[in-house]
């Protein structure tokens, strides 16, 4: 679509065209590209070049009353900085917004989550830069995991302590005592591997501030167990009323 020449000049094909005339008719939204290695023939590490083809893309914007996104894949040098860039940093400078798709990386103690994503925003002229956004992939699409507004983040809590009061009951039948000291037995690191979790896609993370919140409000209790010798304790959940004798 954009080519260089001898010179170095990014030169538009007859197919940039098209697309800036059918923008023009349009007149779409959002107009994605994916990716900027098919679309651009260009260096990417010149930052004139790249700068010019940036120009281009926000040419059709404008045409279009609407936005352009383009779709990029990072270096491994990208990756492992974890900007998400590849090649010269023009491809930031020149850009009005960027945002890195990533995977989620499991917390210690914890199975990875293929169908998780998190949405990182890395510029944002045109306002203020959002917290990231975790997302599952569900019905070939990648959606939202609550927790990104105040009620949805609520929400989110309530659901984690639930499914963690839920798991310490089955593993309690089961006889599987859970500890809140980092060991093998650790509850949020042992909760998060059950499909329970995977379901609402909690993470270690949040079994683990659950957890905390249970022990402040007296929903659950450290259980001494063990013989008098070598006396030890697991979780569980705080009986009250006449089981307990108040």
């Amino acid at each position: 679509m954009l080519a260089a020449s001898r010179s170095g000049k990014i030169t538009p094909t007859p197919l940039y065209h098209q697309l800036l005339e059918a923008a023009g008719d349009i007149k779409p939204i959002m107009i994605g590209i994916a990716s900027s290695a098919n679309v651009y023939a260009g260096s990417e590490i010149d930052r004139s070049q790249v700068q010019q083809f940036v120009g281009l893309l926000t040419r059709m914007a404008i045409v279009a009353s609407g936005s352009v996104v383009l779709i990029s894949h990072p270096s491994l040098t990208g990756i492992t900085t974890d900007t998400g860039l590849s090649g010269t940093t023009q491809w930031h400078n020149a850009v009005r917004a960027r945002m890195y798709l990533k995977s989620v990386k499991p917390e210690s103690g914890e199975q990875p989550d293929n169908d998780l994503r998190q949405l990182e925003f890395k510029k944002n002229q045109y306002g203020a830069i959002s917290e990231a956004i975790v997302l599952k992939y569900r019905n070939g699409m990648f959606l939202p995991v609550p927790g990104v507004a105040s009620f949805d983040k609520l929400a989110q809590e309530r659901k984690a302590e639930d499914v963690f009061l839920d798991l310490l009951g089955r593993f309690t039948r089961e006889n599987r005592f859970v500890s809140d000291k980092s060991s093998s037995t650790y509850a949020p690191a042992v909760f998060a591997r059950e499909d329970e979790a995977k379901h609402h896609a909690l993470t270690n993370k949040m079994l683990e501030a659950a957890m905390r919140r249970l022990f402040q409000t007296n929903k659950i209790w450290n259980e001494p167990s063990g013989r008098p010798s070598r006396p030890s304790c697991h979780i569980a959940r705080t009986v009250t009323g006449p089981e307990r004798g108040e």
